[in-house]
């Protein structure tokens, strides 16, 4: 025993004055591929030491006082091996330093931080006995090697993962504040944290692999070795897209396998985003409303609309008294029990009418005063407005001094000071809105010059120096649908609803857009007698036309007496097996409801029974479209019918069109209609899309086709 510790002590003093030696010449050592294969290691082998330091550490604590030879026997194997593992480490990591894409500064401090710790082991060995006759020197000694230890971590950790990575989790939230989708800017808000979160730890200014440094515009521009991230003429947009698509286990794919890889959903942003243009100034408003990107982040924020709110809706009576010719007060959405009020008309303007709102003022989560007599001391009658989310002061009468009865908004995320007498002094008090995220102060006595200094003030908060609310066009809101049978037999009646005098409701039947000139007008109500997609919008004079409410509605003649699925769905999307296509309940938008079937690389195929014949001259298929999730509409659908297995014929074969590029997710239904035919037995046949299309971020892939009901006529 004695011999083999003469060995190892004899080796690590070797392997110490090695690495000394190695650190002095620092750039100019060669390192073999062998020897870069042990670099590797590095971070296998540095927990060894970090464990036998520890023990150390306790053992030698624990045993200072006790004269028991096997004890201390132990004790000198533990500090040994430590010493041996340390140097080893501290090796493996000068190695590795020494392949591309690690910056010398940037892992100077944890190169040095492991030879120390390497050193430090050593002489603890080497003079453990003199050392172990002060138990403080040697609780001193351990202390500095573990403080050394969580040094050369964390720096590695830095080296490895990023700035900041070991504090993240509890600052993440201040770092990274919540951004509404309307005040997003697409890189900054959505492209950069996807890099941050899954590119920039290979490949930021201390560890740049392959010369590549993603962590600003400019860095991203210049691209790395293997040339620019991206081109919008080239095959699959360049190089960052198609290393993103390489199969898991090819070299080439990124991220690495065993990193954190991208979601489906991050592809497509990026995709769309290099697609676009690849703007670092763009806000996501700014796009198309048809524009994917647009779409696609809808789903990375959160709006004021659809957010989820936990208190009770208004009642309509109260809602109903509180509107007239110049407030509206409505809904943000369907379903929801968050109020948006808007006043209309200066001259008709009384703070008394704001007032009025204390019985909603729960409900209330935006308000717009838009170019309306307001003054500092009707404040009070907002202040009460706890769950307010969006405030339009604009072009008001208020001065900075109303700015301090707003403390209490705790839940303000915007509010814009457009057009009114506030003065950049005035601002410091939005200090105590924590969630406040933008600030609208175009057109106001702050100047250009004082912009700059608002920004670094206020950090986290979207500054809008270019709103202007005197040419603000106001949007309708949807039209509310009122009946929610979307199944029936014979005819169904449908009531449309609007909160504002005066507007006129427009409608088609048959899928087409409604506009102002040649849709149908609502008057009392519509009926509906077959298969129908209800759409909807809102139009007045001075107004925008609000967006497009719509449903579908079916028409079923017969119910099959049983249904047996041939095929059968992906175990996820099994619904209630058969009875699922006949059992009269409608899925919606979330295709995880439990009432779809989902099938994906095979056919739905499945058989509808009939006790006697049944004469049929349609089947509808019911769908759902999400194309964010690679669900598709059917690359075509098939109706057989006869009185046994053996006679079926082709009644109707159908392929519906498919989209040619992302777009919001949506119900769909597919009529097959053919002559009458009397049956006893119809098969069903819906084949999905096999390889999604070239512009489809996950091109290639099998696609999903989704059913819930067959409605037959």
């Amino acid at each position: 025993m004695i011999r083999w510790k003469s060995i190892v002590y004899n080796l690590a003093f070797a392997l110490n004055c090695l690495l000394v030696f190695l650190f002095i010449l620092g750039d100019k050592v060669h390192v073999p591929g062998l020897l870069k294969v042990a670099g590797r290691m590095h971070p296998m082998v540095l927990h060894f030491p970090i464990v036998l330091l520890i023990i150390a550490l306790v053992w030698e604590t624990i045993t200072a006082k006790k004269d028991d030879a096997d004890l201390k026997e132990a004790g000198n194997w533990i500090l040994l091996l430590a010493s041996f593992t340390a140097v080893a480490s501290a090796l493996m990591g000068f190695f590795l330093s020494r392949e591309e894409g690690y910056d010398s500064d940037a892992v100077f401090l944890h190169k040095w931080t492991g030879l120390a710790i390497s050193l430090l082991a050593l002489c603890w060995y080497a003079f453990k006995d003199v050392i172990r006759q002060k138990r403080m020197v040697t609780v001193s000694i351990g202390a500095l090697g573990v403080a050394g230890i969580i040094m050369a971590g964390h720096q590695g950790a830095i080296i490895t993962h990023g700035d900041n990575f070991l504090l993240a989790p509890i600052t993440v939230d201040q770092l990274k504040p919540t951004v509404l989708f309307e005040d997003a800017i697409a890189y900054t808000h959505l492209i950069k944290p996807i890099l941050e979160a899954k590119c920039i730890a290979c490949h930021n200014s201390s560890k740049a692999k392959g010369e590549l440094v993603m962590e600003t515009p400019e860095q991203l521009l210049k691209g790395g070795k293997k040339g620019k991230l991206w081109d919008t003429t080239a095959v699959g947009f360049g190089l960052m897209m198609q290393r993103v698509h390489l199969p898991m286990d090819e070299k080439m794919h990124m991220p690495p396998r065993g990193k954190v890889q991208l979601t489906d959903e991050e592809i497509k942003a990026l995709y769309y985003w290099i697609k676009g243009g690849s703007s670092f100034t763009a806000k996501i408003t700014d796009l198309a409303s048809t524009d994917t990107l647009r779409t696609v982040a809808a789903s990375f924020f959160k709006t004021i609309e659809g957010e989820s709110y936990a208190f009770e809706p208004a009642k309509e009576t109260v809602i109903k008294k509180l509107n007239n010719d110049y407030r509206v007060v409505a809904p943000l959405a369907i379903g929801s029990p968050a109020l948006g009020v808007e006043f209309f008309g200066a001259s008709f303007f009384k703070a008394e009418q704001l007032k009025e709102l204390q019985g909603i003022a729960e409900q209330i989560v935006s308000l717009t005063l838009n170019k309306m007599p307001v003054k500092d001391d009707d404040i009070k009658y907002i202040t009460p407005l706890k769950n307010l989310r969006k405030l339009n002061l604009a072009f008001t009468q208020i001065s900075g001094a109303a700015l301090t009865q707003l403390k209490d908004l705790k839940e303000l995320q915007q509010l814009s000071l457009s057009g009114t007498a506030v003065k950049t002094a005035d601002l410091a008090v939005l200090k105590n809105l924590p969630k406040l995220s933008s600030l609208y102060i175009w057109n106001t006595a702050i100047n250009s010059n004082d912009i700059a200094a608002i920004k670094k003030q206020f950090p986290k908060i979207a500054i809008g120096t270019g709103f202007r609310g005197d040419t603000v066009i106001v949007k309708l809101n949807s039209p509310t649908i009122l009946g929610e049978a979307q199944i029936f037999t014979t005819a169904t009646s449908v009531k449309l609803k609007h909160y504002i005098k005066g507007v006129s409701l427009r409608y088609t039947l048959d899928g087409t857009e409604p506009d102002s000139l040649s849709s149908q007008v609502y008057k009392d109500s519509i009926t509906i007698t077959k298969s129908s997609l209800l759409k909807t919008k809102a139009f007045l004079k001075g107004w925008g036309s609000s967006e497009t409410a719509s449903r579908n509605y079916f028409k079923t003649g017969f119910l099959a007496d049983s249904v047996k699925l041939i095929t059968m769905p992906d175990m996820s999307y099994k619904g209630k097996g058969g009875s699922t296509l006949s059992d009269g309940e409608k899925g919606d938008l979330n295709f995880r409801s439990g009432k779809w079937l989902g099938y994906k690389g095979n056919n739905l195929e499945a058989v509808m029974y009939f006790k006697k014949p049944m004469l049929i001259s349609s089947v509808t298929f019911s769908s759902v479209i999400d194309i964010g999730s690679y669900i598709m509409p059917a690359a075509g659908v098939e109706v057989w019918g006869g009185t046994r297995m053996g006679n079926l014929v082709l009644l109707k074969k159908l392929n519906p069109a498919q989209p040619t590029g992302l777009q919001l997710p949506a119900l769909a239904a597919y009529e097959c209609t053919f002559e009458p035919k009397q049956i006893t037995m119809l098969k069903v046949v819906a084949r999905p899309v096999m390889k999604l299309p070239d512009w489809h971020p996950g091109k290639g892939q099998n696609a999903w086709v989704f059913i819930d009901e067959l409605f037959l006529n």
